[in-house]
């Protein structure tokens, strides 16, 4: 009789030696990478207890014990389930017949696809209504990922394991935290930490709002790195140093020519001169292109859209699925009234910070794909009609907010033709707030400079949604401006789409600082204008660079003693949620330092242009 392949004992027999080394490396790649007890590290780790120790070296043969038996493998994993009260679902689900299919998954070779999750998703040990989801992608192929420390989150089996976490608290609300540029993982895991404390906190400037029994805080984590220091751009360099020295082969060869031909002009100097001009030429080139790598925006921003986005997406659409699997409904129902029971709608608010935002957007545009677009409701103004039209994404979840800290953005994906994904943002969600500042010098010179040669257009680098501010236009209005360099311009221009401004509730933060006078977005408490715009950005610039009292120019607006995070906190926890309350309690808690301007039909005033002089009409 034969012996289906995939049954024990295993044997590294017929193999080649390449294929052995592959093999053991992938299996130790993702225990490394992996939370312990989680779907997929109990995979790798099934299949490294059906081998015996490798016959060739790898870094951990140890782990390879060759036991000989379904059985054996189940009772080895099930004694490393410590205590037994964190890990519910991996000890059901460590079972003979989850251990032959994973085996039989890893011989047919479908192991990729048995693993195939590109999220993992933890519960805060100290608060119950706060988990971490993080992307499984590292932040090169050559780092292993930063996973959070386990005193403090507790890894879940799977996405399932949350759904009943959320059917279990009888959940209404969900909110997930992004961050932004710049962010490696442990920076993000304690500021999640300390907004989660803030948000179960109740405090008087905020009415006491906590978050309710059936409101969840998310915090999404996806690959960022920190610039110069991140140990992956150094191992990139020493892991590829012919690719490297490949790149700068080619990119010396045109700094040469580009040198020569800009200086053939002076050839009449001496030849020394020249060659001084010219290699001075060739180096300040190199310098150049290498700063704009170790300052990691484009990798960042690579791993937003092309990490970040796709893999929160694919939480939101199998943490439906599993929701609708996990219902407890009668059973015996009809199609109709099962999939009523199976429908729980769940408010969902999103928060993101700086490129985190382009996530964002980028991430509900994956969302309209996949769900289906809403074309009428694209095509329609912000109408009764079109506020009605359904927010939902899947069977489970409706938009509720979107927090739009300085969006990394361009400021044209708000005019006609422009705005794809963001028009898939802005339909969708109930209510939109946008925090900025026109202060933010990481956006207003950095993201110009980071982005002068990837994006379509000049307005596109150099003018981002963050950095709008708003102006008195006369003794009771406001309207949004966006600053340039020392002059402003209009942020509503004749081509933008009107009603994609007026979605927004916008909240000035450019004056802001922290209960103590520290911190917050600006630390000079002048006024902008033509002679002291530029010289406000470069103090505030040495003061964020240095540390000086906690200024954080782009990200200060979630620092829990400020202004702008307890006006955030009231949005997410508020019991009335009702406009006109909404509206009413910011403008109480933004206090001088903040404008706000709620959401509304207005023009754009235009400007008074003097008409020629007319002649007094003539007397018959």
């Amino acid at each position: 009789m034969n012996v289906p392949p995939y049954k024990l004992p295993f044997s590294w027999d017929g193999k080649p030696p390449e294929t052995i080394r592959n093999d053991c490396n992938w299996l130790e790649s993702i225990l490394r990478n992996a939370a312990p007890l989680t779907d997929w590290w109990l995979k790798a780790r099934i299949v490294q207890l059906a081998y015996p120790k490798p016959p060739l070296p790898t870094g951990d043969p140890d782990a390879y014990q060759g036991l000989g038996s379904e059985q054996a493998i189940v009772v080895a994993l099930q004694s490393q389930c410590h205590p037994a009260a964190d890990y519910p679902d991996c000890i059901a689900a460590i079972t003979e017949a989850y251990v032959t299919e994973t085996l039989k998954c890893w011989c047919d070779r479908q192991f990729s696809l048995a693993i195939g999750r590109n999220f993992e998703v933890y519960a805060d040990r100290q608060y119950d209504n706060v988990f971490l989801v993080t992307s499984t992608a590292p932040v090169s192929l050559d780092v292993d990922r930063q996973l959070p420390a386990s005193d403090r989150f507790r890894p879940l089996f799977n996405v399932d394991e949350l759904a009943k976490r959320i059917h279990a608290a009888n959940t209404q609300q969900i909110t997930v935290r992004t961050h932004g540029y710049s962010t490696p993982a442990p920076s993000f895991y304690t500021m999640l930490c300390n907004e989660a404390a803030s948000l179960n906190l109740a405090e008087p400037k905020t009415l006491n709002t906590v978050l309710e029994p059936g409101h969840i805080y998310i915090g999404y984590q996806w690959p960022s790195e920190q610039p110069i220091t991140s140990p992956g751009l150094w191992r990139d360099y020493r892991n590829h140093m012919g690719i490297v020295v490949k790149f700068l082969a080619v990119l010396g060869i045109l700094a040469g020519i580009v040198g020569l031909v800009l200086f053939l002009p002076f050839r009449l100097l001496a030849a020394l001169n020249l060659l001084g001009t010219v290699l001075t030429v060739f180096v300040l080139w190199l310098l150049a292109f290498l700063l704009l790598r170790i300052v990691v925006y484009q990798r960042d921003r690579y791993r937003a859209i092309h990490y970040g986005a796709p893999d929160l997406a694919e939480f939101f659409w199998r943490l439906d699925a599993a929701l609708s699997k996990s219902k407890n409904c009668p059973p015996n129902l009809a199609t109709e009234s099962l999939r009523a029971c199976q429908t729980t709608r769940i408010n969902v608010n999103l928060v993101g910070h700086s490129m985190g935002c382009l996530m964002l957007v980028n991430m509900l545009r994956i969302l309209s794909d996949r769900f289906g677009k809403d074309e009428r409701r694209a095509i329609l103004p912000d109408t009764q009609e079109a506020a009605d039209a359904s927010d939902s994404i899947g069977d489970h979840f409706l938009l509720n907010s979107l927090i739009l800290a300085s969006p990394d953005i361009p400021l044209e994906f708000l005019r006609e033709g422009r705005n794809n994904y963001v028009r898939s943002a802005i339909r969708r969600c109930s209510r939109i707030y946008l925090l900025c500042s026109d202060r933010d010098t990481v956006l207003r010179y950095l993201s110009t400079v980071g982005n002068w040669f990837s994006e379509p257009s000049i307005q596109m680098s150099g003018m981002r949604l963050g950095n709008v501010y708003l102006r008195p236009i006369d003794t009771t209005e406001l309207r949004p401006f966006v600053r340039i360099m020392v002059h402003s311009e209009a942020a509503v221009q004749p081509t933008s789409s009107y009603e994609l401004f007026r979605k927004f509730n916008y909240l000035d933060c450019s004056c802001m600082r922290s209960d103590d006078g520290k911190g917050g977005t600006n630390g000079i408490p002048l006024p902008t204008n033509q002679i002291t715009a530029l010289p406000i950005d470069l103090i505030n610039t040495m003061l964020c660079l240095f540390g000086v009292n906690g200024l954080d120019v782009h990200g200060g607006y979630f620092q829990i003693d400020t202004p702008s995070f307890r006006i955030i906190k009231y949005i997410l926890t508020a019991d009335d949620q009702s406009d006109e309350a909404v509206k009413a309690q910011i403008q109480r808690l933004a206090d001088p330092s903040i404008l706000f301007l709620p959401s509304q039909v207005w023009l754009m005033a235009t400007p008074k242009v003097a008409l020629p002089e007319q002649p007094p009409p003539q007397q018959a």
